[in-house]
């Protein structure tokens, strides 16, 4: 009976880390697709407003979902406060804890570091390409890793019974 509960639970801990790594990548694409989204959103407030930039980014934060919303407000909330941008976005960043791939993150540094600087043309063509890195990192997320998704929680599943099968 020992054995038993020892096996099942080799199992399950061996297919958690598969189903961990399943969802972390399903978090990642969220995350992409809600900041992708966001952008969007600040390019209308920005074409028709003249807001402040910590303005601007509390009326974004309202029509985002939470990751984004959380970021921006902070990000908002740090430059009232009298921090610089890209410390700012780099605290922001850290505090939600963002799962973007790398490249991605270092986008939406770039970004929200730059912002507020450029004339509105320039900060267009700042947010188009920050958004065009955005998809780029999206599209290969899916080409990449989504055939590999689903094989990640089969191999825990797999590895935890092929070490059961081995110890019973």
């Amino acid at each position: 009976m020992i054995r038993l509960v020892g096996a099942a639970m080799i199992i399950l801990g061996a297919g958690s880390f598969g189903v961990a790594k399943t969802a972390q990548f399903y978090r990642q694409q969220r995350q992409l697709r809600a900041f992708l989204n966001a952008l969007e959103i600040l390019q209308c407030e920005l074409d028709y407003t003249l807001y402040p930039l910590p303005k601007l980014c509390r009326i974004t934060a309202e029509r985002c979902e939470r990751v984004c919303a959380d970021f921006l407000r902070r990000y908002a909330d740090s430059l009232d406060g009298g921090a610089c941008r890209s410390a700012a976005a780099r605290e922001a960043l850290i505090a939600v804890k963002c799962v973007l791939p790398p490249d991605a993150c270092i986008a939406v540094l770039e970004l929200f570091s730059a912002l507020g600087r450029y004339d509105l043309e320039g900060e267009t063509n700042l947010l188009k390409l920050t958004q065009y890195r955005l998809k780029a990192a999206l599209e290969r997320g899916e080409t990449e890793k989504r055939p590999m998704v689903k094989g990640y929680a089969v191999l825990g599943l797999c590895t935890g019974a092929a070490v059961a099968i081995l110890l019973v």
